[in-house]
């Protein structure tokens, strides 16, 4: 009985399924991290925070989660694992030699090769079948929809990609039969002699396989091929490699030319699909590299990696993001600390000063005449960064605080500043309320433009990173007489375009008149130059006394304060500054790394801007320093100033008392620290900046925070470009938290 077990558990180690198993883990562990970022990612262990699970379990298509959308997310996730089986085909089909004498050998590959993409298929469907229950609140009937979709989609990919080895590849029998006899004599000899034998069975190459599944689900015992010439074996090995290789490029070139069709929506594809997409192509290329220069790959990767770093150092074979308008054929704009210096002056920073105050006189006109209020109170308005939850945030709340105060809010208001999401979603909402103001029949309090602003803008940004951005984005466009390439940066435009209705789709100089005559509130779009953490400012209005310290005194201006900002419309005035397009200036702002492309400026040495959020997330560093340099007028002509600060980010982080430290946490400590700390270093300035403000100003200063609530006691939002119905409906349900109705309470009290 008990050798009985033995070889029983023996065969069981020893099966196809088991060893290959064995293989991955040794001989290509790389390749599997990226089973292990799938595995993390939809146990939502992996990127929470950044909504990455949520991708995966709740996949949108052309704006809906339904039966299509999972069909496309299973045929994607198909071709992974088709993927993967070929390359692994490629890569390890000479270890097993008895491949060769099987009827559709590489069917029988990937069907013992099934363990981890049949283990990821179950806990995806667990964990799909578990959030839509709980958290998305579908019923059964829906929820088995989507599973069978899921399959389907896998299925179809699975069979198409077989039926293509079916036809092409052939084992040892019919590859012989479809020989001349001069061909078979040439490779085929007759029985193996017995020291020849001997030598195949020590071939160290050769992995010890004693059972395999077969197709469908048979278990067989492995049929030994001494029989064969061992060139007649290595001949049909070699044709199964071709055509794997051949189908694995094909697929890549068709990958390519899928990325064309970008701009149609109906080839947008969901961005778990594209997730999937990416690592076909990273796998494919990892098994291209191991054919080629087997056991030399890593050196050989390691030397390309360097002949293109040095290859970039002149601007070869790299692409670099350019900001649209912009003329970067003739010569750069020095940029230097001189040039950033002389870039201003205190003729121009008085000139600027007065023009704001006519601004300034203007809103304080407007605001008497309709309320009779003479000295009012100011509203400065700052919105932080943080995805698609920010935009849509933003958005809700300036509706609601707008309804609250029978619309007094954005009549008070004289200036919007922040990063990212949060600007999108203000600037949004000033572009409805400027329409609405010109007669057009607008309504910006309807619910429909806060759908609006929620809509997705992940999938379109995805799709271009595995079909264009990965390789090299060779289609280009022309805006301006100039010639761009179409990339991801380019594809988020298009979808904000399209989410907004074309709304915002005009030049950043189209709002100076509006701003000038107080009909809309200033607006200072901002981005980081990340080269040297200079602030970059967009504003259809001059602005140079934002560009560094203004001392308000009998100095005036300083010229050796530091200049810490640089104004886009002077710098790049002979570069085609006033071409700047509104939508790009609010997408340079919210430049998040490595998501969207980081935007190069026609300078010498070359500049690179970023995020506003890398220098100042919440806009108050901005309306701070706007404030200081107009508080004289204020003090004169108003009540007090109301600082606003819409933010989806809680102001001082709780410590996990329970968070155990490890070697690695602590020797990581400093640099996370830092990393995760460094918005918090941001409030601590801003509100010693405040502080100054305060003590040194005669009239009234309050701060209303409102703030999407994200302790952990509730589920919170993910920091994405793609928020689930779900997400939407607990963004708007914290309006009615405790903190924000007593600020809202505040800013009613104060605008009576």
């Amino acid at each position: 009985m008990q050798n009985k077990f033995s070889r029983y558990l023996r065969y069981a180690f020893y099966s196809f399924p088991v060893q290959l198993l064995i293989v991955h883990v040794k001989k290509h562990l790389f390749v599997l991290l990226f089973w292990m970022i799938l595995f993390m990612s939809v146990l939502q262990l992996f990127g929470a925070s950044y909504g990455i699970p949520l991708l995966f379990l709740d996949p949108e298509y052309l704006g809906n989660v339904n039966f299509l959308s999972f069909l496309i997310v299973g045929f994607t996730m198909g071709g992974f694992f088709m993927a993967w089986n070929m390359s692994f085909y490629v890569l390890n089909s000479y270890r097993f030699e008895f491949l060769a004498s099987l009827v559709n050998p590489f069917v029988q590959f990937c069907l013992n090769n099934s363990l981890i993409p049949l283990t990821f298929t179950v806990i995806y469907i667990i964990q799909l079948v578990k959030f839509q229950h709980a958290e998305a609140l579908l019923p059964a009937g829906k929820i088995v929809l989507n599973v069978f979709a899921l399959l389907a989609g896998n299925l179809l990919m699975v069979i198409f990609t077989s039926l293509f080895f079916v036809f092409f590849n052939h084992n040892v029998e019919t590859f012989l039969g479809k020989l001349t006899d001069k061909a078979k004599e040439s490779l085929v000899g007759k029985r193996i002699k017995l020291d020849k034998l001997q030598v195949n069975n020590n071939d160290h190459t050769q992995w010890r396989v004693d059972t395999f599944l077969r197709f469908p689900f048979n278990i067989s015992f492995v049929r030994k091929v001494d029989f064969y010439d061992r060139k007649l074996v290595d001949r049909v090995l070699f044709q199964h490699h071709r055509n794997a290789l051949l189908f694995q490029f094909l697929a890549i070139i068709g990958l390519i030319a899928f990325g064309k069709l970008m701009d149609i929506r109906f080839f947008r594809l969901p961005a778990s699909s594209a997730i999937f997409l990416t690592f076909s192509i990273f796998v494919v290329f990892f098994s291209f590299a191991s054919y080629w220069f087997r056991t030399w790959r890593t050196m050989v990767l390691i030397a390309f990696f360097i002949v293109l770093n040095i290859l970039t150092q002149y601007d070869l074979v790299v692409y670099k993001h350019r900001l649209y308008g912009l003329d970067y054929a003739s010569k750069k704009i020095e940029y230097n600390n001189e040039a950033v210096n002389n870039a201003v002056n205190k003729n121009m920073v008085n000139a600027d000063i007065a023009a704001t105050q006519k601004i300034l006189d203007n809103w304080h006109r407007n605001v008497l005449n309709k309320y009779g209020e003479t000295k009012p109170k100011l509203i400065l308005i700052n919105t932080a960064g943080g995805g698609l939850k920010a935009t849509y945030w933003t958005f809700h709340l300036l509706q609601e605080l707008e309804k609250q105060t029978n619309k007094k809010l954005f009549d008070h208001t004289v200036l919007m500043t922040g990063a990212s999401g949060g600007m999108i979603g203000a600037a949004y909402f000033r572009e409805l309320y400027l329409r609405s103001k010109t007669h057009e029949k607008v309504n910006y309090l309807d619910t429909v433009y806060l759908e609006d602003a929620g809509k997705d803008l992940l999938n379109g940004m995805a799709t271009s990173i595995a079909t264009n951005d990965i390789f090299y984005p060779w289609q280009t466009f022309n805006y301006k007489g100039f010639s761009y390439k179409k990339d991801r940066a380019y594809m988020f435009d298009k979808k904000l375009n399209e989410n907004t209705n074309y709304t915002m789709d005009k030049l950043m100089s189209a709002y100076k008149k509006p701003e000038q005559s107080a009909m809309i509130p200033m607006m200072i779009v901002g981005a980081t130059i990340i080269n040297d953490q200079r602030f970059l400012f967009f504003s259809p209005q001059s602005v140079s006394y934002l560009i560094k310290p203004y001392i308000k005194n009998s100095k005036g201006y300083v010229d050796d304060m530091s200049t810490d900002a640089v104004e886009f419309n002077r710098f790049f005035k002979d570069k085609g500054a006033r071409n700047l397009n509104f939508i790009d200036a609010l997408r340079t702002n919210a430049t998040y790394p490595y998501i969207m492309p980081a935007v190069y400026l026609p300078t010498n040495p070359e500049i690179k801007a970023m995020d506003a959020g890398i220098r100042e997330n919440s806009g108050l560093a901005v309306s701070t320093r706007f404030y200081s340099v107009f508080k004289e007028w204020i003090d004169a002509n108003t009540s007090g100033v109301i600082f606003i600060t819409l933010r989806v980010d809680n102001k001082l982080r709780e410590f996990d008392v329970n968070e155990k430290q490890t070697y690695l946490s602590e020797l990581l400590s400093p640099v996370g620290s830092i990393f995760n700390n460094f918005i918090l270093l941001q409030d601590y300035n801003s509100d010693v900046s405040l502080a100054y403000l305060e003590n040194s100003s005669s009239t009234d200063i309050n701060v209303l925070n409102f703030n999407y609530d994200q302790t952990k006691k509730r589920k919170k939002a993910s920091m994405s470009w793609h928020l689930t119905n779900d997400e939407k409906r607990d963004i708007k349900s914290a309006f009615a938290q405790e903190n924000n109705q007593l600020m809202l309470q505040k800013l009613k009290s104060l605008l009576k």
